[in-house]
């Protein structure tokens, strides 16, 4: 019988307080950066690059911590989160090459995105305010990934997830694949539910066996039309 090691769901490993002082610092380089101008980021371009990977893993969902990066982020949106990957690449390319006004460009459109104040969140650990909002989130484990559990919290789906993790009974952790904040997310899980109704595995269990991809689609498209 195969053993099971991992003690997190994929995506919920903690971060090393280490490697999560090194990533402060990141940041905390990049705010100097949009605020000051690319002084502030010569000889610390590699800073630039930290940074990027942080937002880079919570679109890709490739690695152990990325969704306790994404949480720690104040869960960007996917198309936020590659438009600031992308433009933070941009912005090291341009100081790197000593293009100084694409390299003022490009710090205006973080300003603009709003980089500074998911930025100064993390540094100070701060967690942004639902404001009244909730999520609608979809759970798997790796040796089953077709096997989802659909579900609501008001609360965070990281903690969601811990607890869900630590009932009597679970022997392989789950790990979140995607998260999406809602209004009213209780009803918005039930209208997901209905949409998904025919890949229920049990009409009184959450349980949904499909590709996530598909049931992604099917979430990311019902919910950006509701608002």
């Amino acid at each position: 019988m195969k053993r099971i090691e991992q003690k997190w769901g994929f995506g919920l490993a903690p971060v090393k307080p280490d490697v999560q002082r090194g990533r402060v610092e990141a940041a905390r380089t990049v705010l100097a950066t949009i605020a000051q101008g690319h002084l502030a980021a010569l000889g610390r371009l590699d800073d630039l690059s930290t940074v990027k990977g942080l937002f880079t893993r919570t679109y890709k969902k490739d690695q152990w911590d990325w969704f306790t990066v994404s949480a720690q982020l104040g869960y960007p949106s996917l198309k936020e989160a590659r438009q600031t990957s992308g433009t933070l690449h941009h912005l090291r390319q341009c100081i790197r090459d000593a293009n100084w006004q694409e390299a003022t460009q490009a710090a205006a459109t973080l300003e603009s995105m709003g980089t500074p104040d998911r930025l100064r969140d993390f540094a100070t650990g701060t967690p942004a305010p639902l404001a009244g909002r909730g999520f609608v989130y979809v759970l798997s484990t790796r040796e089953a990934p077709e096997m989802l559990k659909i579900g609501y919290t008001n609360r965070d789906p990281l903690t969601r997830a811990k607890e869900i993790n630590s009932a009597t009974g679970v022997i392989i952790p789950w790990g979140v694949r995607g998260a999406w904040t809602v209004a009213h997310a209780q009803r918005v899980e039930a209208d997901v539910h209905t949409l998904l109704a025919g890949y229920r595995v049990r009409r009184d269990r959450e349980f949904f066996h499909m590709p996530f991809a598909e049931a992604a689609r099917i979430i990311e498209g019902y919910t950006t039309a509701a608002g």
